[in-house]
């Protein structure tokens, strides 16, 4: 579940300086040792200055994690919020629950450099590994007020081969996958992923008498291609593509909801797609230089429509986006110092039409398309002023142009009075150009023979742009753009373990000042608005530890810990200070273990709990603290494998939404399936 935490901080170093290549292989080896990593960075191994965890594929396979909510719940200091499984709000120490209803993003994440919604990793696929960060970011590319996700594809194996592997489980769930490389010449490789999944999900519809409005049927697939170049450059470029077609009959009173029943009169209607494209560039010319680039672009569509029963109305939107983006970093040493530096930039556009109809009494549709430019310039030096010891000053100049074009709100009704209201907006824009400065002390003393330390003290000032509230009814809110937010973040982090990977240890403490914090909240005339919280805070920590007694028996742990708070919060003449943010216990730990009795039979299993919290947006309504625990056993031979799983098997009933008139969305029940894989 939590690989070794001084692995994972070079793991992350590795993605920002040089893609690295991975060993395929088909025995479950990262609970047991390190992964192969090849680093051609300026930093040393388990010198990453920042609370990290690294996922790789095996975790995700052996603990069934297939979408970022699953890596959510088993991460210290990660939550979520969704409306259905396949679309999640990360939230990272108690920051994030309000993005989806502006163009603001608390926390990016990545596929091959690409940033996303976060529904595109509502169905994980064919990834090497993900990279989760915690704390601001403001060397790392895009800009990350509360923290990072970065998920990489597979590389190209340098060998013919291909695998398969079909899997079958609760809730008539099927799923099959194909993958393939395929070298061209000793340069180039090529790999292709192919699936799909189909799904009737865990919904007991009464009213319809069927058990499916809840399921699911996706496709996906990948192209990627590996060249490297006679000057010792690394090319890589990737295309993606996912679709999902599915119900959405999730939303339900309490004692219905942790039944999984639903008294819905129709299904309603949850559809995905992304394109994805890639094109990466890694070369190391000297210890002096280094280059990396990234450029791509991301189409995606989502189809959101309510079953008629959860607002009385039927209520959604059909909102596509666009993006397009890239970098250029370069980094190096010279002497005492290293040195890393870069420009980023990316235009995104969204649309975000919303029609609630309420017949005869009340109809509105709203129409606007947001719109946003970044350009960021970043740099950070490192100055090893003493044996052990380095102070890394660090700057992002970020420059924010916020759009809000053909907005248009009509209203009316004919019961029992007849109205009509017709509203727009010429085009609204705001812009902001900030200096994000940041500060690390950092010790790694060299004279321990049998250890590995590292320490480190850091600073960092973060930004959220404004924007504008794109579901606004009215133009008296539409017109109002919504402030930025800043934070000032304090991280104090030690990270210890011996040189043989026995055993190693973790510890993060934080403390971010957050002062006009964006929050989602519904405004006088009833729209869904964002807010901001003139003062708030969130400050805790965060450890993980990782023990092999011996070398075919592996314990993983880690606990966080989050107070997040408004202190000065107003709003709609009710005042917030003083309550904890939503989505976000105070509490979260959990264990796994890793044994392999017999060569090729690999056990894992996993336990976390997670505390007492708020729904999202309806904070009003809480979950319970609930355990989740998971489990699997595969046996593996020459070509063949199979293992068979259980998810959730205590059948905890706990919630990820809910809204004011009381309704929520429980999370998934228990799941046992089967899993048979074949490679040649």
């Amino acid at each position: 579940m939590i690989t070794d935490p001084v692995e994972a901080a070079s793991s992350i170093q590795a993605e920002t300086t040089s893609a690295y290549k991975e060993k395929q292989t088909t025995e479950n080896k990262a609970l047991l040792r390190p992964k192969d990593i090849t680093v051609t960075a300026k930093r040393p191994i388990s010198t990453q200055a920042s609370s990290s965890t690294h996922i790789s594929a095996e975790d995700m396979q052996a603990y069934r994690m297939q979408t970022v909510s699953d890596i959510a719940e088993r991460v210290p200091n990660l939550s979520f919020t969704s409306m259905t499984p396949s679309n999640p709000v990360v939230t990272v120490r108690g920051m994030g629950s309000s993005e989806d209803h502006g163009s603001s993003s608390y926390t990016p994440i990545l596929i091959d450099g690409v940033s996303v919604p976060s529904f595109a990793l509502g169905q994980i696929f064919d990834l090497s590994d993900v990279d989760v960060m915690r704390g601001a970011q403001i060397t790392e590319g895009i800009n990350a007020f509360a923290g990072l996700i970065s998920a990489h594809s597979h590389d190209p194996g340098d060998k013919l081969s291909a695998s398969a592997s079909f899997e079958y489980g609760t809730g008539n769930r099927k799923r099959g996958s194909f993958t393939a490389d395929i070298p061209v010449n000793d340069s180039t490789s090529i790999r292709l992923a192919l699936g799909g999944e189909t799904a009737d999900g865990y919904i007991h519809n009464k009213v319809l008498d069927k058990h499916n409005t809840g399921g699911w049927h996706s496709w996906w697939g990948r192209l990627k291609i590996l060249h490297t170049d006679s000057s010792g450059g690394e090319w890589r470029i990737s295309l993606h593509h996912m679709i999902n077609h599915g119900g959405n009959d999730y939303f339900e009173m309490p004692e219905n909801a942790k039944k999984h029943i639903s008294y819905s009169t129709d299904q309603g209607k949850n559809d995905t797609e992304y394109l994805l494209g890639s094109l990466q560039y890694h070369r190391s010319f000297s210890e002096h230089l280094n280059i990396d680039a990234m450029f791509g672009g991301v189409g995606t569509k989502w189809k959101y429509w309510n079953p008629r029963s959860v607002f009385n109305a039927v209520s959604g939107n059909s909102a596509p986006t666009q993006q397009i983006g890239g970098s250029l970093m370069l980094s190096g040493t010279f002497g005492k110092l290293d040195w890393k530096g870069g420009v980023y930039g990316q235009r995104a556009l969204r649309s975000s039409p919303y029609d609630f109809d309420m017949s005869p009494y009340y109809i509105s549709h709203t129409t606007a398309d947001l719109g946003t430019t970044e350009i960021a310039f970043m740099g950070e030096l490192g100055w090893h002023f003493a044996q052990n010891w380095k102070l890394v000053p660090s700057i992002r100049v970020e420059h924010v142009d916020s759009s809000l074009k053909n907005w248009t709100s009509s209203i009316s009704g004919d019961v029992p009075t007849a109205f009509s209201m017709y509203q727009s907006l010429p085009d609204q824009t705001i812009s902001k150009t900030v200096p994000l400065p940041g500060v690390k002390l950092e010790y790694s003393p060299k004279n321990f023979s049998s250890l590995r330390q590292f320490m480190w003290l850091s600073y960092t000032r973060s930004f959220l742009a404004p924007g504008y509230n794109p579901f606004s009814n009215y133009a008296e809110t539409a017109s109002v753009p919504y402030s930025s937010s800043y934070g000032n973040n304090i991280e104090l982090g030690y990270r210890v373990g011996d040189k043989k990977n026995i055993w190693s240890i973790e510890v993060v403490g934080f403390s971010n000042f957050l002062s006009n914090l964006q929050v989602a909240a519904t405004s006088k005339l009833g729209e869904t608005v964002v807010a901001t919280a003139k003062k708030a805070h969130s400050r805790g920590m965060e450890a993980t530890v990782h023990w092999r007694p011996i070398h075919n028996f592996q314990l993983n742990g880690f606990v966080g810990l989050t107070y997040a708070a408004y202190d000065r919060f107003i709003y709609g003449g009710k005042d917030y200070s003083g309550e904890l943010m939503d989505s976000t216990p105070i509490s979260n730990f959990g264990f796994s273990g890793a044994w392999t009795p017999i060569k090729d039979l690999t056990v894992n299993a996993s336990i976390i709990r997670r505390g007492r919290s708020t729904l999202h947006p309806s904070s009003n309504v809480e979950n319970d603290p609930y355990l989740l625990m998971d489990a699997q056993i595969e046996k593996r031979w020459k070509h063949w494998s199979i293992a068979i799983y259980g998810h959730n098997l205590t059948d905890s009933g706990y919630y990820t939404r809910g809204v004011p008139s009381g309704r929520v969305v429980a999370a998934n029940p228990r799941q046992i399936g089967l899993r048979a894989g074949v490679s040649f």
